[in-house]
């Protein structure tokens, strides 16, 4: 499908400035608007027992000014003036406004540069990183790249109604970049059930498993160039090792099933391979189709 308008969260850090490149790049190649985004912090007015007079309204406005101006300089040797122009800086919580923003400019690429943070700290209250991949209705990029070259695509998907799309977005991509498509299918293990009166045949179940995909798997390459190779294992190890091995420059994946707070308190494939984040990734929502017929 067409891209449209790209819209990224920068700051003036290494990751921030990475991720606002990126997003250039990939508006200039598909011939869409580029919109950079930084959420400032609000300014407070707190009771300190002072008759001091303070104008919030005027604190404000300087924190979006000196905000403005660092990002401004920061990015200009990376982002051409016309573009950088349309520097969006507004007071508020990064997540929303970039879900704000993504959808005021009907987005179809919201980038970001990725930051590690404490397992604890991302189940507790999220990283922006995350906050965004949850409750974005358009695909997520978070980048972890030095340099703007994308050369191999590796598109990790289950046998869900979820595959077809997010192989299309990868494609998209592909195209884009003249990558080269690898569709990744990775088969988990059968759990131990102790309760069951007999035991189950890993092998049987491996077999059946892959020819049940190879049918899924004929009607994702019929629009593209894609190869298609099928791994066993744990889902998020297996899809790093394939990242490592193939030497893949952007990992695909598609985000659908539960709601966020399921996502939140249990964590799904897609969010743990957000904490490996073995190279950059693009998340796909999907909406359970089942949804949107009610």
């Amino acid at each position: 499908m067409p891209l449209r308008s790209v819209v990224a969260g920068v700051d003036d850090s290494p990751e921030g400035i990475r991720s606002a490149k990126l997003a250039w790049v990939i508006a200039s190649k598909a011939g869409v608007d580029c919109c950079l985004v930084h959420a400032a912090r609000e300014y407070w007015a707190t009771s300190g027992g002072t008759d001091i007079p303070i104008d919030v309204g005027a604190m404000n406005r300087a924190v979006l000014q000196i905000a403005t101006e660092r990002l401004t300089d920061a990015l200009a040797d990376t982002i051409p003036p016309e573009t950088l122009a349309g520097l969006e800086v507004r007071l508020g919580r990064a997540a929303v406004l970039i879900r704000d923003i993504a959808a005021e400019r009907d987005a179809g690429l919201v980038v970001l540069g990725a930051k590690h943070h404490a397992a604890v700290t991302r189940w507790i209250g999220g990283s922006t990183v995350h906050n965004v991949v949850r409750t974005s209705s358009v695909p997520v990029l978070v980048s972890c790249m030095e340099g703007t070259v994308i050369e191999r695509i590796l598109v990790a998907v289950d046998a869900s109604y979820a595959a077809t799309p997010t192989v299309s977005e990868a494609d998209t991509y592909a195209r884009l970049f003249g990558a080269k498509l690898r569709i990744l299918h990775v088969i988990e293990p059968l759990p131990l059930i102790a309760a069951l009166p007999i035991a189950l045949d890993q092998n049987a179940y491996y077999r059946i498993s892959e020819e049940q995909f190879k049918k899924t798997a004929s009607q994702l390459i019929e629009q593209t160039d894609a190869e298609v190779v099928v791994r066993h294992g744990s889902a998020e190890e297996t899809v790093a090792t394939e990242v490592e091995e193939w030497k893949a420059d952007l990992l695909v994946v598609g985000s659908h099933g539960k709601g966020w707070v399921d996502r939140l308190l249990v964590g799904s494939t897609t969010e743990r391979i957000l904490n490996y984040l073995p190279t950059s990734t693009l998340v796909v929502p999907v909406p359970d189709p089942q949804d949107s017929d009610a």
